[in-house]
């Protein structure tokens, strides 16, 4: 779990509000590109798109340090659109990918103004979770981008991870597009657990569920743990992510974090601690390891570092019972589209072409690859580790490829998703902040969920 602020690189891709200003190619069908409160969100019906025109136009990409990913997406997409500059323009070019505190607040602060007040960038790409997205979408200020999919004949969904753009929607849209993902698992001694007579389907199982398998381990076996290296405040935030939309409503601007619902989840993740279910520290004994994971094969590496005597499995994270079934995913690399944009429809060529198998081909060979939301980049590494008997690696030794286990990672990538909302989001950073005084036993429950509450709604409504 991530326990400290640490920026890889993320970027905003901006197209100059300057060029082509009065243009004919704005997307949107409707009388406003910017809804106001009332307006609904449901894309208008197919209308198809216009052609691009000939015209002169830069889009800028504003961006903190310029990655790879973008310098090269600049390159071959001036060559397939001559009339069309891309400026790369950095927010802190010196960073090498990590920043201060201070600058980070800055960065936030000076991005969620630009935002907010729609005199922002077209287009904002966002490597980690870190800016306030939630308040983003809640304010308006993105584009529902399901009406570009609709109305553009040349974008066909079946391309692409369709479980992840429909977990990725929030109040109802898809303001936010992953262009990268991790998935979040656990990884489980598959034959202990069969030795044990312990049974459990991890397609469908709650935390409560979780809860009743760690006390039968418990039974078997008090010195071990289910569960370790996970700190209650992160644990309650896991909970909170699977119930999101039932704790937040963001169309509205409201929250219920003094429900009986997450004040249950408060006891409940505090009665896993003193029932040593769950360990805030590393637990050598644990019944099951808590991971993300980047690649398929980064999930092979796992696999055999975890249990290098082949008796692992990997198991979906148990969801909240209030919430859908499916595999945990945390979005690594996000677009999203100004509302208030007078370039739309180049907007969204260039957010294709981003999507595209070239582009997420480049990104997926790269040092640190993760699961691409194109879904033949993810079949095509699947089918090349097929032809393979070991996968090696200079760190951790070499790992023996098994069928099955390749067929448990196609089975994780088209399985229902659940986004995660991030562990560094204004809302967890709350949640993190005020639980560890009722996990500490200096306030009460029903206390600290009035306090979260109270914070919660004030920042939905800044």
């Amino acid at each position: 779990m991530k326990k400290l602020i640490v920026i890889t690189i993320l970027g905003i891709m901006a197209v100059s509000l300057s060029a082509c200003t009065g243009s004919d190619n704005t997307p949107s069908p409707t009388k406003s590109s910017q809804p106001d409160q009332g307006q609904s969100q449901t894309p208008a019906p197919s209308k198809g798109l216009e052609p691009l025109d000939d015209k002169q136009k830069t889009i800028v990409i504003s961006t903190l340090a310029a990655t790879d990913f973008y310098k090269r997406a600049k390159e071959k997409y001036e060559k397939l659109h001559p009339n069309t500059t891309i400026e790369l323009k950095e927010f802190d070019s010196g960073s090498g990918g990590l920043m201060s505190n201070s600058a980070v607040e800055k960065y936030i602060k000076q991005t969620t103004t630009e935002v907010l007040s729609g005199k922002g960038a077209d287009l904002f790409t966002l490597r980690v979770i870190e800016l306030p997205i939630d308040n983003y979408v809640n304010k308006k200020a993105f584009v529902n981008l399901d009406e570009w999919m609709q109305r553009d004949s040349a974008f066909d969904p079946n391309q692409y991870q369709t479980n992840i753009l429909e977990g990725s929607k929030m109040n109802g849209g898809s303001y936010i597009l992953p262009l990268e993902y991790s998935l979040e698992v656990l990884f489980g001694d598959a034959e202990a657990f069969n030795n044990a007579g312990i049974t459990f389907n991890d397609k469908s199982w709650t935390w409560s569920d979780f809860a009743d398998i760690g006390k039968q381990i418990k039974g078997k076996d008090s010195s071990r743990f289910v569960l370790g290296n996970i700190a209650p405040e992160e644990m309650i935030n896991n909970m909170v992510s699977d119930s999101y939309s039932q704790l937040i409503d963001g169309v509205d601007g409201t929250a219920t974090f003094d429900s009986p619902m997450f004040i249950d989840m408060l006891e409940q993740v505090k009665a896993l601690y003193e029932d040593k279910i769950l360990k805030s520290d590393y637990a050598d004994n644990s019944s099951f390891q808590y991971s993300s994971v980047y690649s398929p094969s980064d999930y092979l590496m796992r696999l055999g570092l975890y249990y290098p005597d082949g008796n692992g499995k990997v198991y979906q994270k148990p969801n909240s019972s209030a919430q859908k079934s499916g595999i945990s995913f945390e979005p690594l690399d996000q677009i999203a589209m100004n509302a208030n944009s007078k370039v739309q429809r180049d907007a969204w060529e260039f957010m294709k072409f981003l999507l595209s198998e070239e582009m997420q081909s480049y990104s997926a060979n790269s040092d640190q690859p993760s699961f691409s939301i194109n879904k033949v980049i993810n079949e095509k590494i699947i089918e090349d580790l097929k032809s393979k008997e070991v996968l090696q690696d200079p760190a951790k030794g070499n790992v023996k490829i098994k069928a099955e286990d390749l067929e448990t990672i196609s089975t994780l990538l088209s399985a229902p998703a659940i986004r995660n909302m991030g562990y560094e989001s204004t809302v967890q950073k709350i949640i993190n902040e005020e639980t560890k005084a009722f996990f500490s036993g200096q306030k009460p429950a029903d206390a600290v969920a009035k306090l979260i509450q109270n914070r919660v709604v004030t920042y939905l409504n800044e």
